[in-house]
């Protein structure tokens, strides 16, 4: 038995700076301002854009470590696709962390186009989260909102504060778990 670690890939999609934050936070519960840093290196032209998160999940009692390599998905992508095929770009991750900014005003569709997208290129639905920071204040029915565009597309929503670093943990553990669930069954 290998005691390398199973290794997947995560795209993280939709609000490039949230999705930026959400991994720096990950990686790093000490950072009070992950969307300055986030801020800071977007504005290059090619962005950080890779982190690699260790975590366990257990499956029928049995602990396993995964090294899961989170990939910020940003319009920089767009310059691969001459090398690289999209259905060889999706096709390399086994989950989706998409990354809501609700003043978007035709969220639901972008996110929806989104995850077909993927489907698509990758050839089967792969597990996906939604999440949303809260640090920011939401105007009165967004959450709601929030809520039935998640349900709608059948997936889980996940309302995390980047300042406090709160739920971030529990979401990327949720999709790891699904992962790998998926993955061994």
């Amino acid at each position: 038995m290998s005691s390398r670690p199973d290794t997947y890939r995560i795209l993280v999609a939709g609000d490039e700076e949230l999705g930026f934050s959400f991994c720096a936070k990950l990686l790093d519960r000490t950072l009070t301002d992950p969307r300055s840093i986030a801020k800071e290196s977007l504005r290059e032209i090619w962005p950080k854009d890779e982190w690699v998160k260790h975590t366990t999940v257990s499956k029928d009692g049995a602990i396993t470590t995964l090294e899961l390599d989170l990939e910020l998905h940003g319009a920089w992508v767009w310059e691969i696709y001459t090398t690289l095929e999209p259905k060889d770009y999706f096709r390399r991750f086994a989950g989706v962390i998409l990354c809501a900014d609700p003043t978007r005003e035709h969220l639901p569709s972008e996110l929806s186009n989104f995850i077909n997208s993927v489907s698509i290129h990758a050839g089967q639905p792969l597990p996906t989260i939604i999440v949303v920071d809260r640090s920011k204040k939401l105007v009165k029915g967004q959450t709601d909102a929030l809520r039935k565009i998640a349900e709608g597309l059948g997936l889980p929503l996940f309302f995390i504060r980047l300042n406090t670093g709160e739920n971030i943990e529990k979401a990327f553990k949720s999709l790891a778990d699904e992962i790998f669930l998926k993955e061994t069954s």
